[in-house]
């Protein structure tokens, strides 16, 4: 059980941290009307049963609670390192010397900081280096350090020594150009502070909720295939099977996936129509802080595994082999709930959105 452990812990990793980038010839970031396509020509795209009225939130708040999407981009205020260099009142910055002053070799030297501008005929904080930014002059520009970037590995968390030097280095740099004043959302030892802070708290929090369906014998994979289709999943990112989100602008990309520990953790529907895919089990699971509704999702996680068992059999397990206990989970995710609610952080939007990634 301890390998089941390793391969799922392995596979989040690499699920939430890359899911976005295309890294393999074979794992394909498409369209779902370009999945659908690849796999009807070898598979059914639906099931020889219909219960996808399980997929169903009710008495869920999937709402934004008013909560407007920002009209500029800038740092994060409370979780980023921010220094902020504003021009002389008549004299813009110019983007060439930014250019030389920035230089990716610079950056290199201080961590890599995102940089962002006020154009001089904007009032809105914006990409220095965003593609459709063709602005020449600026009346501000702004530094900014994530002080602890979970997509890492590892992680850094930044101490007062780091932060005296990034600062150091800044500050020298500024000195070939002209500017009104520099000002920091936190100092270096606030900052230090904040970032040790992060590291803890998202690491007791950035956790998924589990539920893996242990095969009795192995589940054959068109058995598999028609009972994800039954229930209304929807192969396609990653290869796996995903309960998608519609709306993309609150929430996680998908309520969510299933996937399994048997190598290589993924379906490829090509194989499975050969007969070739035969797993060890099936594993449910969403981000518990990326979701808007990690209670009520969980309870439709619970009726689709329950379905999958009637369907293809198999035991429920945890994360340790130990038998499934649901209370536990739902125990589990409450408190990551309260934890967030603690620090003001709602799941699935604004700030647990970037935090947690």
């Amino acid at each position: 059980m301890k390998i089941l452990l390793i391969v799922i812990v392995v596979f989040l990793i690499y699920f939430f941290v890359f899911r976005k980038k295309n890294n393999s010839t074979e794992l394909e970031i498409s369209t779902s009307t370009q999945s659908n396509e690849r796999a009807d020509k070898v598979l059914s795209l639906e099931g020889k049963e219909d219960v996808s009225s399980l997929l169903e939130i009710k008495n869920a708040n999937l709402e934004n609670d008013g909560e407007e999407t920002e009209k500029e981009y800038f740092a994060n205020q409370t979780y980023d390192w921010i220094i902020t260099i504003e021009a002389n009142k008549n004299d813009n910055f110019e983007r060439t010397e930014l250019d030389n002053l920035f230089s990716n070799e610079w950056r290199k030297s201080v961590n890599y900081p995102t940089i962002y501008c006020i154009p001089k005929n904007s009032n809105n904080w914006t990409y220095f280096q965003a593609g459709d930014n063709n602005e020449n002059q600026f009346k501000k520009i702004a530094l900014s350090w994530k002080l602890y970037d979970a997509t890492e590995e590892p992680p850094l968390v930044f101490n007062d020594e780091l932060l005296e030097d990034i600062n150091e280095k800044v500050n020298t740099q500024i000195k070939k150009i002209k500017f009104k004043s520099v000002e920091y959302n936190y100092t270096t030892n606030e900052a230090s502070n904040k970032s040790n802070s992060l590291a803890k708290f998202i690491q007791e929090n950035n956790q998924w909720s589990i539920i893996v369906l242990k095969a009795d014998k192995k589940f054959k994979g068109k058995k598999i295939w028609d009972v994800m289709m039954s229930i209304g999943l929807k192969w396609g990112d990653m290869d796996l099977f995903h309960w998608n989100n519609s709306d993309l602008n609150i929430g996680d990309d998908y309520f969510l996936s299933v996937w399994t520990s048997t190598q290589p953790g993924y379906f490829l529907p090509e194989e499975i129509a050969k007969g070739n895919v035969k797993t060890n089990d099936l594993i449910f699971g969403f981000s518990i802080p990326r979701s808007l509704s990690p209670i009520e999702v969980f309870e439709v996680m619970l009726k689709i595994s329950e379905y999958a068992q009637n369907r293809l059999g198999g035991t429920f397990v945890d994360l340790n082999g130990n038998a499934f206990d649901k209370e536990k989970e739902k125990d589990k995710i409450k408190k990551i709930i309260e934890n967030l609610e603690m620090e003001k952080i709602k799941t699935g939007i604004g700030d647990a959105m970037y935090l947690f990634q």
